[in-house]
């Protein structure tokens, strides 16, 4: 990773964290002074070294982890704000950046709601965690593991 994707990384994970959405290309251009297309040059190279993931097809951001850009079942709830995570593994890592709160998702086989509560950095909740995949295949189809 070079200094403009570090630079750029950074931007795009701090907005997450502080606005809940990813910015845009010409957002990131703006604010760091960068012309759009060292922006674009940069997020390609930072979605192939699997730094963040681009939506198919376009710039726009759809992960930087822990975060999510696009709505997930993963919702991460501090006071009154929200965020959404790409699993719960990621929605455990927002909170342990951002502090005490709550992670709503639901199981997979049953529907049933679950609720995983962070308060003084120990995870309350009840049920079992189970990664369907490898972690060292996680990234065959990071959208859908």
């Amino acid at each position: 990773m070079n200094a403009i994707e570090r630079l750029i990384r950074a931007r795009v994970i701090q907005t997450l964290r502080d606005t809940s959405a990813a910015p845009s290309v010409a957002e990131l251009a703006v604010a760091l002074g960068l012309d759009a297309s060292t922006v674009r040059k940069a997020m390609n190279a930072l979605d192939d070294e699997h730094l963040l993931v681009l939506r198919p097809g376009t710039h726009d951001v759809w992960m930087a982890s822990p975060f999510s850009a696009i709505p997930s079942d993963f919702i991460v709830r501090r006071g009154d704000r929200q965020w959404f995570a790409n699993c719960v593994w990621d929605g455990l890592s927002v909170l342990a950046l951002l502090g005490d709160g709550t992670l709503e998702t639901h199981s997979p086989a049953s529907g049933e709601a679950l609720t995983y509560e962070v308060r003084d950095g120990r995870v309350r909740g009840e049920g079992i965690v189970h990664f369907l995949v490898p972690a060292r295949r996680f990234w065959d189809e990071i959208g859908f593991t």
